[in-house]
């Protein structure tokens, strides 16, 4: 991130600061101060999986509890990835103009990219189906997943207000910069036929674990 490399998918193991940050996120959330955690699920890459295994160490979980999901990567960047913003502004102008203005929700990334469309079902559709077929009712679980996707979640909270009309109508609400090892807090409703319904955002970005660190 500090070099302005565009990740996308590629893995990449956490720095020290990364670490540190980490460290601190599993302190936070050990302390109760965001309630209780029942379960820990992350991205399957190195740098989300890394922190959730510290994070459920700091809760005394055995990291074998930790769940891995391909659902929860970033997007995919396709040729991008890799590739550091000036340089793909320089080499690839048109891929990176075109994917900066994000004004084709359907628009992928050359060299297998996926478009935003793609990432909202893929990360959106995996919370609905852990939240009303997965885990009890009322379960607290800590999701570690990446910036690009934490803006899909958020856009499908903002989606729910005001509630009408096709969710991705109202996608476009960004939740602005997403810190690492920040914490939002979402609560899923799930209806009557245990489809996962009705988001909310409880809060979001907060860093004040990250402050104290």
């Amino acid at each position: 991130n500090r070099e302005g490399i565009i990740q996308g998918q590629e893995d990449a193991e956490l720095d020290r600061d990364g670490v540190t940050q980490a460290e601190a996120l599993g302190a936070a959330l050990a302390d109760g101060r965001f309630g209780t955690i029942d379960a820990v699920a992350s991205s399957d890459l190195s740098r989300a999986s890394e922190t959730a295994y510290r994070v459920a160490d700091a809760l005394n979980m055995p990291a074998s509890t930790v769940t891995l999901h391909k659902e929860l990567r970033e997007r995919h960047m396709g040729v991008l990835q890799g590739v550091s913003r000036r340089d793909a502004d320089a080499l690839m102008p048109e891929i990176w103009r075109t994917f900066r203005r994000g004004s084709d929700d359907d628009y992928a990334v050359p060299g297998g990219g996926e478009s935003y469309n793609d990432h909202w079902d893929r990360a959106v559709g995996w919370m609905e189906h852990v939240a009303a077929k997965v885990y009890p009712h009322g379960a607290r679980v800590a999701v570690v997943t990446h910036g690009g996707t934490l803006h899909v979640l958020k856009d499908r909270c903002d989606a729910d207000d005001p509630p009408r009309g096709d969710a991705r109508d109202f996608r476009k609400k960004r939740g602005g910069v997403v810190h690492n090892c920040s914490v939002g807090v979402i609560r899923i409703s799930v209806d009557a036929s245990g489809h996962g319904r009705g988001w909310r955002c409880i809060a979001w970005g907060d860093t004040s674990h990250l402050d104290e660190a």
